[in-house]
């Protein structure tokens, strides 16, 4: 048996043993702050101003009755415009005031409007013309002679071919009577029998318009090589490019 004294210390980590008390003190701070939150609303209390009401004055219909000579007066005084106005009676009634300071003399009385004389037409002033239509200002320029420049020689179109088929014909062929704008964009795949005629052709890129591309595949169907008896079908391709022909 082992003779190792026992401590009097628990040997687990955590206090087991010691007793929490943390539920009461969040209920006494949940007491705490709703006496607060109920004090902030006595004391912030919202009060609406209390509205004065204006005294409303009854609006009244007086009916006049035509029948009514007094009210008929006064139904015609309201319907006649000029009621403003003083009458004639009541002009005559007012006696005039005589007085010198009020009697009104304007500033033109005794005056007569006269024409005035027209003035004379002011003389014409005729200005010396320094240039006319007809004169010529400028200086004389002699011609330029222009030189005569020789017209340059037309294109031509040319079927030129691959490098295996130029060893068994011309490197270039002339096309006449097809006018093909856009030569680079053409090219042909021919196979070459061993007669030297072309069993097939091809066309790798054409142009929009059809007719031309006839055209060229009928030209290019009468191309004719040296027969080789080797080979029975050689392929190859076939360009084209415009070419101005030398001068000799």
């Amino acid at each position: 048996m082992s003779t190792k004294p026992h401590s009097n210390t628990p040997g687990l980590i955590f206090a087991w043993d010691v007793r929490d008390h943390s539920m009461w003190r969040l209920v006494g701070s949940l007491v705490l702050l709703m006496t607060a939150m109920s004090g902030f609303f006595f004391v912030f209390r919202i009060v609406h101003p209390v509205t004065q009401r204006l005294p409303v004055t009854p609006q009244h219909v007086i009916s006049l009755d035509p029948n009514n000579p007094a009210e008929l007066a006064l139904i015609h005084r309201a319907q006649d415009r000029s009621f403003a106005l003083l009458s004639d009676a009541d002009a005559d009634a007012v006696a005039p005031v005589e007085s010198p300071l009020l009697d009104f003399h304007p500033s033109f009385a005794g005056h007569e409007i006269k024409l005035r004389d027209l003035e004379p037409p002011a003389p014409a002033i005729r200005q010396p013309r320094l240039f006319t239509a007809a004169a010529d200002v400028l200086p004389p320029v002699p011609r330029r002679t222009v030189d005569s420049v020789a017209a340059p020689p037309a294109a031509k179109l040319h079927a030129i071919m691959s490098p295996s088929l130029a060893k068994r014909g011309p490197a270039s062929v002339e096309l006449s009577g097809i006018k093909l704008t856009q030569p680079t964009r053409v090219q042909f795949r021919v196979a070459i029998g061993s007669a030297g005629q072309i069993v097939t052709a091809l066309p790798l890129s054409s142009v929009e318009d059809a007719d031309i591309m006839q055209q060229l595949h009928a030209a290019v169907r009468t191309l004719r090589f040296t027969p080789a008896e080797v080979k029975r079908v050689e392929w190859g391709e076939i360009s084209f490019r415009w070419e101005v022909a030398p001068t000799p």
